[in-house]
């Protein structure tokens, strides 16, 4: 791509010379010229852009170097620090010390104790969730129903002969004092 570029330009500064009546040894030379520089131009750039991308490279691998060497570190003195406990913790049982056991034991079990009412409040968690799933299908179902016979109830009281109904604000109301007898139809489809 980057040396078709430099032979447009060459051929591009080639032909503008010619156009301007230069001899054609200096209009062809003024071309290749024109193609080197754009080549050239084209190469720093690409150079450039490759020299950012490894001083950033180089710089996020110092930091992870770093951030390794900090690990290292802290994985050192962990390692260090459970060795001790180990030998604390084989010093005390080879002297046979009744109240370490004792304490071992303790905690064994509330940790079994622990795990125990995890368990325990996980079960009841999900206990929970499934009512309530089951709480809003039937809130679900019983809207549904409610919408159907009301939607039912209005169009047998919009089909009721001289009665002029209005919806407002979501309320049936009446205009002309007169009260809309309800069928036997209309009470089942509400009970």
């Amino acid at each position: 791509m980057a040396i078709g570029r430099a032979a447009i330009m060459g051929i591009l500064a080639w032909a503008m010379m010619i156009s301007l009546d230069f001899p054609r040894e200096y209009s062809i030379g003024v071309g290749i010229f024109a193609a080197f520089i754009t080549e050239s131009t084209v190469q720093s750039n690409a150079r450039a852009h490759l020299k950012h991308k490894a001083s950033n490279l180089q710089n996020e691998l110092n930091i992870a170097i770093s951030e390794l060497g900090q690990m290292k570190r802290a994985l050192d003195n962990t390692t260090t620090d459970l060795r001790h406990a180990l030998d604390e913790l084989h010093r005390r049982d080879a002297i046979g010390s009744p109240a370490a056991r004792e304490l071992l034991a303790r905690q064994e079990e509330a940790v079994k104790a622990q795990k125990k009412a995890i368990d325990l409040s996980a079960s009841r968690s999900v206990e929970t969730l499934e009512s309530l799933e089951r709480m809003i299908i039937s809130q679900g179902d019983q809207t549904a129903r409610v919408q159907e016979v009301l939607s039912v109830v209005l169009e047998k009281l919009a089909l009721t002969p001289r009665q002029n109904i209005n919806m407002k604000d979501s309320v049936l109301t009446q205009e002309n004092n007169s009260t809309p007898s309800m069928s036997d139809d209309l009470i089942a489809l509400m009970g």
